[in-house]
């Protein structure tokens, strides 16, 4: 049965194989919804008579939502149980769906989104967590290729499926279609999956004070990002968000400097590798939020191209992206893995400038897919470095904080961009399809993996120790 100590290596049960099912649908619902929104945005501003631009907080909600939890979404997973957890977790997810599926008015979209973000960020931990707790050796490392190739999978086609959804049936259907998703995988949760309790965790201190800072101050730079070209960037208001945002952020520094309420240890706050890993990890987050949302709002509004077709040509971007992300967990057992990433980076950097300046749809769809290559690439050994430079003990903590940190900034990139948009427009109609625009903010954004080259560079140079 499924949670048994037995380490022999045999093949999965029927009940075993559902159980694995239920964790890759849960995964699945996450990252679909949040992907195939972006195709769904012209659609949404049209009929609620709004900018593209505007609707960028239907991202960033998410994504501060989502980012906001992690760093203590694994401590809630190991107290309160994996499956609990993720059921109540799937069910507040589908909940946030359908508000979002009938809402008429922005405010109550974008807290529909906030829902599912803040859901997401424990559905994700405890699909993980399921599976690593309910196998050992090779069977564990086969459940999750299984629970990470569907959610690669469920991101690669998303934008496609999005697309195909709106076209078909309008935008409310892309948060109708993950109601059945995540209803099958709470019945084979309930039914397969064994419940688990961790009485360790709950005598631990819960880092709630820690993540609140850091998801505070992530919210309070938004709305400064976002409204600063309406308020002024000098008013008050201004001023007082950027204010509230950096003591938020200065609290959960003075937070870790103590030894009482440290998520973990100061040997890694001094570790300067880790500190690189994870600022070029934010940019290929941030690169990738970029260029999924600024390309479709081009294609849509900028060339006129239908929901469906956008959604068909962003494959070219999802697909390479999701293939080099499972390609980095192979890449980096060989030697020169900082090499790899800091070419990663370079065609990611490449990519964001090529689709600024190529003629399209030929060449466009190529710039498209080195894009793609890059930032997947990147992303994947970022992850995977960040977890060898942490100890067993500390691995968790140290993957939710830097996970949060890479999420919560590119929601503030995500404002920013919008924001510069509108201010280059001069106006918030018909910014999104303002192609000298966006090509722009794509140029800024690209000296992000630019700079984090640079960054990399003496890692990926020095000479390996005999």
């Amino acid at each position: 049965m499924w949670g048994a100590g037995d380490t022999k290596e045999r093949a999965f049960d029927v009940r075993e194989r559902l159980a694995l099912l239920a964790a890759a649908l849960a995964s699945l619902v996450v990252e679909l919804d949040w992907l195939a929104v972006n195709v769904a945005i012209p659609g949404i501003a049209h009929d609620l008579q709004r900018s593209p631009t505007d609707l960028q907080w239907l991202i960033s909600a998410f994504t501060l939502a989502f980012g906001g939890v992690m760093p203590v979404a694994g401590w809630v997973v190991d107290a309160f149980g994996r499956r609990r957890t993720t059921v109540y977790a799937l069910v507040l997810f589908m909940v946030g769906s359908l508000i979002c599926a009938f809402a008429d008015s922005l405010a109550l979209l974008i807290a529909g989104r906030a829902l599912q973000g803040l859901a997401g960020g424990f559905v994700v931990p405890g699909a993980v967590a399921m599976t690593v707790g309910g196998f050992t050796g090779r069977r564990r490392d086969i459940g999750l290729g299984v629970v990470m190739a569907t959610a690669s999978s469920a991101a690669a086609l998303a934008p496609f499926v999005g697309g195909l959804s709106v076209h078909l049936f309008g935008w409310r259907s892309v948060f109708f279609m993950t109601v059945p998703v995540g209803l099958a995988s709470v019945v084979l949760i309930y039914h397969f999956v064994v419940p688990s309790s961790n009485p360790m965790a709950t005598a631990r201190r819960p880092p709630i004070l820690n993540g609140a800072c850091i998801m505070g101050g992530a919210v309070a730079l938004t709305v400064a990002a976002d409204r600063g070209s309406t308020w002024g960037w000098t008013s008050l208001a201004t001023f007082l968000c950027v204010a509230c945002g950096v003591w938020l952020l200065a609290g959960f520094v003075w937070l870790e400097s103590r030894e009482s309420s440290a998520m973990f240890s100061r040997n890694l706050y001094q570790d300067r590798r880790l500190h690189i890993l994870t600022l070029s990890g934010a940019t290929s987050v941030i690169g990738f939020v970029m260029l999924s949302t600024l390309a479709m709002w081009y294609l849509q509004a900028g060339r006129g191209l239908s929901a469906f077709l956008t959604g068909s040509l962003l494959l070219c971007f999802s697909l390479p992206n999701a293939a080099a992300t499972y390609v980095a967990g192979r890449l980096v057992a060989r030697r020169g893995s900082h090499v790899l990433l800091s070419a990663a980076l370079a065609a990611a950097a490449i990519g964001l400038v090529a689709t600024t300046t190529v003629p399209f749809p030929g060449p466009y769809a190529l710039a498209l897919a080195v894009c793609g290559i890059g930032v997947g690439l990147s992303g994947g050994l970022t992850n995977i470095l960040i977890q060898q430079r942490s100890s067993a003990e500390e691995a968790g903590a140290v993957a939710s904080v830097t996970t949060a940190f890479k999420y919560l900034g590119a929601a503030v990139a995500t404002a920013l961009a919008a924001t510069a948009l509108e201010t280059l427009h001069h106006s918030v109609g018909g910014s999104a399809a303002d192609a000298s625009g966006i090509d722009t903010v794509l140029r800024i954004t690209a000296i992000l993996p630019a700079a984090a080259v640079l960054l990399t560079a003496p890692a990926a140079l020095a000479r390996p120790r005999r």
